[in-house]
């Protein structure tokens, strides 16, 4: 298992250059969020519409960049196919911390079971995720790169929340 903390872009300012929804709390960002050079070229991992109707059975709601401003001119999210590697981004915003205590666990639970259990995925022992969180008391964001089994992907609650916490 690998992880390893790094500064990431400003997901707001970022949204809001491609002209996309910007999040608050939750959301699925494509894996290339950061080096698009517009909405239409998003490419996301193949889990991702399994995780967003896994987070819809339990009232979390995927903020992505799927829902855009009307001036915008996004294009049906495009999966990743055969030799193409995109990791499984999720944002989790500061506003996600006023939410109910269990939605950051649960969120990252039903990753973990997807990467686990879906066949849209290669393998649960080999999984790449990428947690962008944003800061609270800054702009900005960081990420956690997380390399390994599906099913640790869980213990990251606590790297999040320390993040949250400013640390």
């Amino acid at each position: 298992m690998s992880v390893q903390i790094k500064s990431f872009v400003d997901v707001v300012a970022r949204a809001r250059e491609l002209e996309c929804r910007v999040p608050v709390e939750i959301a699925l960002l494509p894996g290339n969020f950061t080096t698009a050079a517009n909405a239409g070229e998003f490419r996301y991992h193949p889990a991702t519409p399994y995780i967003r109707s896994a987070w819809q059975t339990v009232n979390l709601h995927d903020e992505g960049p799927l829902g855009t401003s009307p001036k915008s001119k996004v294009e049906s999210p495009k999966s990743t196919t055969g030799d193409e590697r995109v990791p499984l981004v999720v944002l989790f915003g500061a506003g996600m911390q006023s939410g109910p205590e269990w939605g950051l666990a649960v969120a990252l639970g039903m990753v973990s079971r997807v990467l686990a259990l879906h066949p849209a995925c290669a393998s649960p022992w080999e999984v790449r995720f990428d947690a962008v969180v944003g800061r609270s008391s800054a702009h900005g964001c960081a990420c956690i790169e997380y390399q390994g089994d599906a099913y640790g992907i869980v213990a990251l609650c606590r790297d999040v929340r320390r993040i949250w916490a400013g640390k």
